[in-house]
């Protein structure tokens, strides 16, 4: 108990310091929004005041030669506070978003963390553990760590959580790094937030799917339009074209302009959906080339995403010039100037089929990349608010040693730690105890704790070795209506589904709470005793917790089973629970007990 109030203390103590961090990020982010909004406002009445003097200087210097001068001085003063206008106005947005973000975590560490993004969307039945381990939806697994922005970045963390990484200790490095960064994390966030709406349901590779091959004619016509056109206005203007014969050629022009329109409308809606998205990855990414790493991982990623003279930068700045110069031709007046005398719209047509031709096979690799940093993020400021946390170590053999293992679920305050001690020779932990004793709480704990690892996430335990193996689980087996599926089959389908993994030689970690609760207990006892007999001789390492003390005659005379248990205590009215895991078996069951406290039995 002395250890328990010593680490609770330092845990008090670190969210304390974490509480002032995300406080004072509140009070200096507020001072510059107001500082932000006041050039916002500065900007806007300057921007009117010079629109409104170019149309006073038209008006009083009418006929003047310094019309035109000033005309010019002030519209490109207009455009120039326009500039500083859309620069200050996304520094206000960004400050916004970093207020938010720390407001947010201080909810986290009052235990609050549904303002987080639930992940309903990746919920499967047939997964090997996420429904039994609360992985995805309210209050679970995935809202708590869910720091991502983009829909990349999302599925990413989703798909790890669920299948794990190849690289756990690369990533353990990246996440310890990243989480004594944590303001460069939030900046991170802040420029993907700012654009979240906009952005989050895009995939970024799918910008790819606009090809627009130009043929030999639309090559032809890049070239000869705006000599041509020149030419002629040219001799238009000096009078060595009649007015049919030039009214003849614009038609001709905006004949050809008109059967390219509708392809090119339909791309340029397409690749101008991402704008948005193209701005917050360059902010992203200039945040990323700024900054200094150490671990292997994030140097890494920065090489594959900065290598070759920057080409993500730059290849990103250049597809931002072609959505501008897209965007020009959707004013009708521009657009026609800009048609007739450049061909505009096949040009834009072939600088951007030359884009994505360069870089189609890339777009999948840097997104994925970029994601990649949002999953590290949420893994980091994870490690921040639970400073209890520590890094799993990947065992030679088939030993599990985890010290004070705990679920973050349960507020620090109440929070009781247990030890999961399984020898290399012991296989299966038969874990028996009354209700409400902590049976299913551990298990989760246990089940996360190899979800978090094998996802190269921290754990939350003082210290944390177990062999790398795959999560299954039966814990919430449902019977099916729709496929006049029975409560019994459905649990038999569950169990033949971890069978079917193990004997195909995966190599795996099965938990289990009350197995064959659908048949009647003599059968029940059997065949959950055959059934983890035979888990043995597959030397298949697992927990399972039961109330069927049978199953505990097991571990006589063979060491690969082994028995623990939790208690609760009767004293009088008042039934408590210390939610300590023993050696043994249980003795005490409290179910009677409940039942006369709910006035059910006499």
């Amino acid at each position: 108990m002395e250890t328990f109030s010593v680490n609770l203390y330092h845990t008090k103590l670190k969210k304390l310091e974490n509480q002032k961090y995300y406080t004072e990020r509140i009070k200096t982010c507020t001072i510059e929004l107001e500082k932000a909004n006041r050039r916002v406002q500065l900007f806007g009445t300057l921007r009117l005041i010079s629109f409104l003097a170019i149309g006073l200087s038209a008006f009083l210097l009418w006929g003047s030669n310094f019309m035109l001068l000033l005309i010019c001085l002030f519209f490109a003063l207009f455009l120039l506070l326009v500039h500083f206008s859309v620069d200050a106005k996304y520094l206000r947005d960004k400050k916004k978003q970093l207020i938010a973000i720390n407001q947010k975590e201080i909810e986290v560490l009052e235990g609050n963390w549904l303002h987080f993004k639930e992940g309903n969307e990746y919920k499967d039945p047939a997964h090997a553990f996420a429904m039994d381990m609360d992985l995805f939806g309210k209050k679970s697994i995935y809202q708590l760590f869910n720091r991502t922005v983009s829909r990349k970045g999302s599925d990413l963390l989703a798909e790890q959580l669920m299948n794990g990484t190849e690289t756990t200790k690369l990533s353990n490095e990246a996440i310890e790094e990243l989480s004594k960064q944590a303001d460069w994390c939030q900046e991170f966030m802040a420029e993907g937030m700012i654009f979240k709406e906009d952005s989050l349901e895009k995939e970024f590779y799918k910008i790819n799917q606009n090809a627009a091959p130009l043929s030999l004619f639309d090559k032809m016509v890049c070239k000869l339009i705006p000599v041509v056109s020149i030419a002629m206005t040219v001799f238009y203007a000096l009078n060595f074209l009649t007015d049919s014969l030039f009214l003849l050629y614009v038609v001709a022009v905006f004949s050809i302009i008109g059967r390219n329109l509708k392809r090119i409308n339909t791309i340029s809606t397409r690749v101008t959906a991402y704008s948005s998205q193209v701005k917050m990855y360059q902010r992203q990414l200039k945040l990323y080339k700024d900054a200094s790493f150490q671990s292997e991982l994030m140097l890494k990623n920065r090489q594959l995403l900065f290598s070759q003279q920057d080409s993500l930068l730059v290849s990103l700045r250049e597809l931002a010039k072609i959505q501008q110069r897209m965007d020009l031709r959707m004013n009708i007046l521009v657009g026609a100037a800009l048609n007739f005398f450049l061909a505009w719209d096949f040009q834009v047509l072939k600088q951007w089929e030359n884009w994505r031709v360069k870089n189609a096979e890339q777009l999948g690799n840097w997104e994925k990349q970029l994601a990649q940093i949002e999953v590290w993020i949420s893994g980091a400021i994870y490690k921040v608010n639970f400073p209890e946390l520590v890094f799993a170590k990947f065992s030679a053999t088939d030993a599990i040693q985890i010290q004070n293992l705990g679920h973050p679920f349960v507020p620090a305050a109440k929070r009781i730690t247990n030890d999961v001690v399984l020898a290399e020779n012991e296989r299966f932990l038969i874990i028996t105890g009354p209700n409400m004793a902590g049976k299913s709480t551990y298990l989760r704990s246990l089940g996360l704790a190899f979800i978090s690892a094998n996802a190269g996430f921290p754990v939350l335990a003082k210290s944390c070795e177990i062999p790398k193996l795959k999560l299954y689980s039966s814990m919430r087996t449902s019977d099916d209506l729709t496929v006049e599926s029975s409560y019994f089959h459905a649990e038999l389908t569950r169990l033949r589904f971890i069978m079917d993994a193990i004997e195909s030689g995966e190599k795996v970690f099965v938990i289990l709470d009350e197995i064959l609760k659908g048949t009647n207990s003599k059968d029940k006892e059997i065949g959950s005793a055959k059934f983890l007999q035979k888990l043995e001789r597959l030397k298949t390492k697992g927990v399972i917790a039961t109330h069927d003390l049978s199953l505990c005659a097991l571990a006589d005379g063979n060491e690969a089973f082994k028995n623990n248990y939790f208690d609760s205590t009767i004293l009088g009215e008042n039934l408590t629970f210390d939610y300590k895991i023993r050696d043994g078996v249980c003795q005490n069951m409290n179910a009677s007990f409940l039942l006369k406290q709910m006035n059910l039995v006499d």
